[in-house]
């Protein structure tokens, strides 16, 4: 939810082409990749991203985030299992996820910070 409405009241509203642009600004923001608009012949609509990792902080709720992987970065595990390839993914880093390798929101409930300590 951003100032602008939520994605799913936009993506409700998509007749309106405002509500609809802005529907698919707030799906592309999505970091996870979780969230995709697309064309009505299916086609995902993905933002344009640099291949790349980074840390994902949520000072809002006071906990840090996933590990970014962005521009089709592979994923694989220490066993040498591929995952899909995809534009956009989040990696669990707190350890506590249920879908892991990646982020299923977790760190939020469990107040995760890094070093085990929340931020603040």
């Amino acid at each position: 939810h951003d100032q602008k409405g939520d994605v799913w009241g936009n993506t409700e509203g998509s007749g309106d082409p405002q509500l609809k642009s802005e529907a698919i600004r707030q799906a592309c923001l999505c970091p996870s990749g979780r969230l995709v608009a697309k064309e009505k012949g299916g086609r995902a609509i993905e933002p344009e991203l640099e291949p790349g990792i980074g840390l994902i902080e949520d000072p809002q709720k006071n906990v840090s985030g996933p590990i970014w992987a962005k521009g089709g970065v592979e994923v694989e595990s220490a066993d040498g299992r591929k995952y899909e390839t995809r534009n956009r993914a989040t990696l669990c880093r707190c350890g506590i996820s249920r879908n892991k390798p990646f982020c299923d929101g977790s760190h939020v409930e469990g107040k995760s910070g890094d070093g085990g300590k929340s931020l603040g």
